[in-house]
């Protein structure tokens, strides 16, 4: 059984989830934007070790702590090879963002490179690895089929989708996305997203006013 704790890191209120099973003690941290003492503070409180850093993608807010994380934990990075570019401009794009300095750190290229079709593990529990671009240019999501669970990143919100006008960002690319990898999964499963309260397939399926119309179409 899955256990998920979710840490809301940064200034941008993201997500970051930490997962593991009521049977282990080795956790998977998705998506370690910043904040790593509060990401730190999960694993102590429940007795667990980082085994391994996942991306749903390598936006600043997503991926600001994983030098940090790994530096203090020994954990191996996940993550799409096409996204390389914005995890060397962490520190940069912050300036952009007028983030302080020293919140977030460039990100380290993973030591696996994960796509769609990928099956990745925690314990004996599997996720399948969705490539859901539109958002970013190689963003992932990471889905359970047995609990009905999607980690969703920034794809799709409660009542919303990622936004598309960041550099690689595509509108049309998004909502096939949507479309395509996660409209199509069972109704009742819960979509983690990268920011604001859980929602799930159906609930999007119906009143999401971005594919509501899709959706009857």
């Amino acid at each position: 059984m899955l256990r998920i704790e979710t840490v809301e890191v940064t200034p941008f209120a993201q997500n970051c989830r930490v997962v593991w099973t009521s049977s282990g003690k080795e956790a998977v941290v998705i998506d370690p934007g910043g904040d790593v003492e509060l990401i730190e503070d999960v694993l102590k409180q429940n007795g667990l070790s980082c085994k391994e850093i996942w991306l749903t993608h390598s936006h600043l807010d997503h991926c600001g702590a994983v030098a940090a994380l790994k530096e203090r934990t020994g954990a191996i990075l996940l993550g799409q090879q096409i996204e390389a570019p914005l995890r060397a401009k962490v520190e940069q794009i912050c300036q952009m963002y007028g983030v302080p300095p020293g919140l977030m750190q460039n990100c380290p290229e993973p030591e696996k490179y994960i796509d769609q079709g990928d099956e990745l593990s925690i314990g004996s529990e599997k996720f399948q690895v969705f490539f859901t671009p539109g958002h970013s240019p190689g963003h992932l999501v990471f889905y359970h089929s047995g609990e009905k669970v999607l980690l969703a990143g920034d794809t799709l919100f409660a009542g919303s989708i990622g936004r598309t006008d960041l550099p690689g960002g595509d509108h049309q690319q998004l909502i096939n996305s949507i479309r395509e990898k996660i409209l199509t999964l069972p109704p009742e499963t819960r979509v983690l997203s990268g920011h604001g309260p859980d929602t799930t397939v159906g609930e999007e399926a119906e009143n999401n006013p971005f594919l509501v119309t899709f959706h009857e179409g």
